[in-house]
């Protein structure tokens, strides 16, 4: 059956006291939307990301998630999936404490819901992360294209690419000023990024280096039609698993800032722990739904 209508939502996912994060798009009971359709609505939200959520068809099968750009389908999305099941849990008036998997094209993955106190939080258990090192030519076009020196890096985290199913790159700078300062080439660092199959950069500095450390990060990912990212939720996890590789600690917990050059400050929750072959990563955070749009699809 043809659908003429869908209402979408605009979420504000990884929120910082309630306010600020990262504005996503969220429709949920997509099933029958073609891809066509899809993008279209993406585009219209003016968003960097939009969720489309599919209902099982079978109680207790995996909740199905696409996730679209503007440059088109993606395979995963951290502050997509913050967004589309904080407004899931809101549209069927979760209570208590659930446990549920997301089907996405990047594979299947843990969900928990967690609903108390008039507050609602969201918790997704990442892919198992792999690391790459970038070559010394990578490295020396990169900080071309970010308009930086290696100066400026902190020798304490060397660059490195982290997968969860997508690169990244991840860049640690000195201070905040050198972090709020960047103002990459993005024709440039696209076509770096494009030569290790990478979605973009993650930059970071710490702020931080006590039992729980903090960061402040930027993101930006001109691969996937996004200049820069609000809040890069799955690239935090990657940061929490790479820092628990420098230690010798079993475990961590870790604060990521982002948001705040675009006015948007929020916060991404990270517990990583080592285990025999990898580390198990969780992000996670609240959201809070900013407006309902009733759409007209051609």
């Amino acid at each position: 059956m043809m659908i003429n209508q869908v209402k979408a939502y605009k979420v504000d996912a990884f929120v910082k006291n309630n306010s600020g994060g990262s504005p996503t798009g969220v429709v949920l009971n997509a099933t029958g939307l073609t891809d066509g359709q899809m993008q279209f609505i993406t585009d219209q939200l003016g968003v960097s990301h939009t969720a489309f959520v599919f209902e099982p068809a079978t109680p207790g099968e995996n909740v199905a998630v696409r996730f679209f750009t503007a440059g088109g389908e993606i395979v995963n999305c951290g502050h997509g999936t913050i967004a589309a099941h904080y407004t899931r849990a809101k549209h069927f008036n979760f209570s208590g404490h659930h446990v549920f998997y997301q089907q996405a094209k990047e594979g299947i993955q843990q969900i928990e819901v967690i609903c108390e106190d008039q507050q609602v939080n969201i918790f997704v258990k990442q892919n198992k992360i792999h690391f790459f090192s970038p070559g010394i030519e990578e490295e020396k076009h990169l900080l071309e294209a970010l308009n930086i020196n290696a100066t400026d890096l902190d020798s304490n985290y060397p660059i490195i690419l982290a997968s969860p199913g997508s690169k990244r790159f991840l860049l640690c700078v000195k201070s905040l000023e050198l972090l709020n300062g960047i103002i990459p080439d993005f024709d440039r660092l696209k076509l770096v990024c494009d030569n290790v199959k990478s979605i973009g950069c993650f930059i970071y500095c710490i702020r931080s280096v006590q039992s729980k450390p903090e960061a402040t990060a930027r993101m930006f990912a001109p691969n996937i039609g996004v200049n820069e990212d609000i809040i890069n939720g799955n690239s935090s996890g990657c940061l929490g698993a790479y820092l628990l590789n420098l230690k010798e600690e079993d475990n961590m917990e870790l604060l990521v800032n982002q948001g705040h050059t675009l006015k948007c400050e929020g916060v991404v929750k990270v517990k990583v722990n080592k285990m025999d072959d990898h580390f198990e990563t969780v992000i996670g955070g609240s959201a809070k739904i900013k407006t309902e749009i009733l759409l007209t699809l051609p």
